[in-house]
């Protein structure tokens, strides 16, 4: 007997039987899911004063590309990113969870978990993020926060942390509710920062997970809903979502070359080919490029009391890269700022100085330049009458 990924596959033939309905339920999604057909350029990309969407480069949180970005608007299951993230941070991937009666047949997708059967906090996760389980929201707040409520404003209090201003959740799942919302922007920022995570990156890059049990028979199977996975050309995430009023949502995610980028489409009917155009667009026109580099030298300072040594270099402690445009439009500018001079002894985690980068104008970053050695004081003669 066979019925839905996460519930359970029967099969009293054999494990190789189990394992083919696995990779048959898997390929179906590239032989039956969809295929991208997208016209690459801007005018391709529909716009609605309900719907948003943004492009971002992930290292950065650059924009290369957004409409109505900052409007507010429900998200339906792509809540279940910062809802993630939160468990994680505050929850150890062993514990394993009782699941409650509040976890039992909630509205929507679910995992068809059962009350008081136990699960450990990773395979709910699994649950969440690839069969996006409803169920598995709830149990995972009431075992992270003690209560639902309580994981909501640790949901808002990261919302805080991380400056965002169009953003409010209610409940860790995404079903409709009032004063529930996001932004294009705000979501993509969330997904960047739990991209972050390599444990949060893991799972949502997870094609298929598995739920073994003593029994074989009651092994539980879930297989992403992630399209981009499957379709995409370096696809590695994140989060779709739906529901009547939020319309068809998606957190897309890929990495090619070094650059890793993010799109959000928030009620978008084409949600998988508006996000792929849009990573297509990233990748069309951008690449990464470095402009800091700490093999560097980017100054020259006189040193007293150094003995013979009079001058030391000043480096920058790590490498900065950013997206800049393919076509060299993007003009950069460095602006160095030193002391006038270093006194010894000097150690070498004191700074000397600032390297300023400017692209088009604007500040984009601003790093503390180094010697890359302690500078010990030599005694000298002068040293002695003073």
């Amino acid at each position: 007997m066979f019925r839905r990924s996460s519930k359970v596959y029967k099969n009293d033939k054999s494990k190789i039987g189990i394992a083919l309905l696995a990779i048959i339920f898997c390929l179906s999604f590239v032989l039956c899911g969809f295929t991208i057909n997208r016209d690459k350029s801007s005018q391709a990309i529909a716009k609605s004063n309900n719907s948003s969407y943004v492009l971002i480069e992930q290292s950065t949180n650059r924009v290369l590309k957004a409409d109505n970005e900052h409007a507010r608007l429900p998200m339906a299951s792509t809540t279940k990113a910062m809802t993630a993230i939160i468990v994680i941070e505050n929850a150890k991937l062993s514990d394993i969870v009782t699941i409650p009666t509040e976890a039992v047949g909630v509205e929507g997708s679910s995992i068809y978990l059962k009350k008081g059967e136990k699960l450990s906090v990773k395979d709910l996760l699994y649950g969440l993020m690839l069969r996006s389980g409803n169920d598995s929201a709830v149990a995972l707040a009431i075992h992270t926060a003690g209560s639902i409520d309580k994981f909501v404003a640790l949901m808002n209090k990261k919302v805080e942390q991380l400056g965002l201003k169009n953003t409010c959740f209610k409940n860790p799942h995404g079903l409709s509710a009032n004063g529930h919302y996001t932004s294009a922007y705000d979501l993509a920022i969330i997904a960047s920062y739990a991209m972050n995570n390599a444990t949060f990156k893991e799972i949502v890059g997870t094609k298929l997970h598995v739920i073994k049990c003593d029994n074989e028979e009651e092994n539980r199977y879930f297989a992403n809903k992630n399209r981009i996975l499957y379709n995409y050309n370096g696809g590695n995430g994140i989060k779709t979502g739906y529901t009547t009023e939020a319309g068809r949502c998606l957190i897309a995610s890929s990495e090619r070359n070094g650059m890793q980028v993010i799109a959000v489409a928030i009620n978008h009917y084409d949600y998988f080919d508006l996000c792929s155009r849009l990573m297509d667009y990233a990748y069309d026109n951008y690449q990464m490029q470095k402009v800091v580099d700490k093999t560097k030298p980017y100054a020259t300072i006189d040193v007293k009391k150094g003995g013979k040594l009079k001058k030391a270099e000043l480096y920058a402690k790590n490498d900065i890269f950013y997206p800049l445009k393919k076509d060299g439009s993007e003009v950069i500018d460095t602006k160095i700022e030193t002391i006038d001079k270093l006194v010894a002894p000097h150690n070498v985690e004191t700074s000397c100085g600032t390297i300023k980068i400017y692209i088009g104008n604007h500040l984009k970053f601003d790093e503390k330049l180094y010697t890359i050695y302690n500078i010990e004081k030599k005694f000298s003669i002068s040293d002695f009458w003073s």
